[in-house]
């Protein structure tokens, strides 16, 4: 079994919060939820806009043409998809939306990891009330997950009963910060013949994704966490035999016209996300490197996950040691730190109040979950600052 490091990694040159406007008073454990943007990016978007502003014609409809075009191949390059399947989205609760208003339901039951993120959970609920899908069925997995190998065996136990029309796999899961094996699942998947959409909101940035490789249906990504575009920049893949009928949900004046057309014209939407991208991928690359900043976020993850679930005498969900960790790790909530709170927000949003501390806390139902996701500006003090405010929040005084 591989171990979390003993320490900390040293910190990332050039990785001060001047990078970011991100205000000394905060312990900020939390870019998983809506990322944080390096003030080049914040820049760069900044004078799109003001072009934007200037003369909106020009740009909308000559400019921003090859701007577009240009940062769509840059994006599907880095993530491993081609361009010729790839568009721009608002995030990828939207691309998965998309699929599903879509797909050519038959009768069959939607599957879902027991772990999927609430949204997706939701939008598929409420499509199999009137689209024609069976119902919405749960793939459980045992916490703390063992093996990648123990998650694709429950995957194959759901597929083996039959009667499914598409399954949703997360590649990291949100609540829980597994990084899946997404490829065998979705082996696993067309061995039976049914279509799988990959949930990726995580993957980009965290991972050296390759989406050709993982072979799936559709692809749904963010690249506003871990890429650190501006929020509502996402995509969405689609494999060539489904392009001809898989459409963006805002359909505009090129709907009939292909797959990368429809994409690219979604009416008068702020696109201006969509042609920053490249600036984040080139931001990271400039400073860092990805590899060096993926390696120094695993290291920094499993130390800080360790920490955490020894003050509290629990455990983290990856129970593999590290081998499904990358930015983000889940530490089971002992019963103490659930007593006094309505909810699992109402705690989350204690500790920020309180101790101006931000992560994300997810109940899985049953059990609190607290997941850490770290950018290159924490540092072990914040961890440190957790572990106290924690250790107040569960005290005898606070219940």
């Amino acid at each position: 079994m591989n171990c979390s490091p003993p320490s900390p990694p040293s910190p990332l040159p050039g990785s001060e919060r001047s990078c970011w406007s991100l205000p000394e008073d905060w312990a900020f454990l939390n870019p998983g939820s809506f990322g944080l943007r390096l003030r080049e990016v914040q820049a760069a978007r900044a004078d799109l806009l003001a072009r934007w502003e200037a003369q909106p014609v020009d740009f909308i409809e000559r400019a921003s043409l090859a701007l577009y075009d240009s940062s769509l191949h840059r994006t599907a390059s880095f993530v491993g998809a081609d361009a010729d399947g790839f568009g721009f989205v608002s995030n990828a609760t939207e691309a998965i939306d998309a699929v599903l208003a879509r797909h050519a339901f038959r009768g069959g039951d939607i599957l879902l990891g027991d772990q999927a993120y609430g949204a997706v959970a939701a939008a598929s609920a409420w499509v199999t009330r009137g689209s024609g899908a069976g119902r919405v069925r749960k793939v459980s997995v045992d916490l703390p997950a063992v093996s990648a190998d123990a998650i694709v065996a429950a995957w194959q136990d759901a597929l083996e009963k039959g009667g499914v029309d598409l399954a949703i796999v997360d590649h990291v899961t949100s609540c829980t910060a597994l990084i899946q094996p997404a490829a065998e699942i979705v082996s696993a998947c067309r061995e039976r013949g049914v279509p799988v959409l990959v949930d990726g909101a995580h993957a980009p940035g965290m991972l050296d994704l390759d989406v050709a490789a993982i072979d799936a249906d559709w692809y749904a990504g963010n690249l506003h966490k871990w890429i650190g575009a501006p929020a509502g920049a996402g995509f969405l893949w689609t494999a060539p035999q489904h392009r001809d009928r898989t459409r963006p949900l805002a359909l505009s004046h090129d709907a009939n016209e292909g797959y990368a057309e429809a994409f690219r014209w979604q009416g008068t939407r702020d696109f201006t996300p969509w042609l920053v991208v490249p600036t984040a991928i080139e931001a990271i690359e400039k400073r860092w490197g990805w590899s060096r900043l993926r390696a120094w976020q695993r290291d920094m993850t499993r130390w800080a996950g360790r920490e955490v679930a020894s003050a509290l005498g629990t455990c983290v969900a990856d129970g593999t040691g590290g081998g499904l960790t990358g930015a983000m790790v889940s530490v089971r909530l002992p019963e103490s730190h659930q007593r006094g709170f309505t909810d699992c927000v109402a705690l989350r949003d204690h500790l920020a109040a309180t101790y101006r501390v931000e992560v994300a806390i997810d109940d899985t139902p049953g059990q609190w979950w607290l997941r850490l996701s770290l950018g290159p500006w924490a540092r072990p003090a914040d961890v440190h600052r957790l572990v106290e405010a924690l250790a107040a929040t569960g005290s005898p005084a606070r219940r």
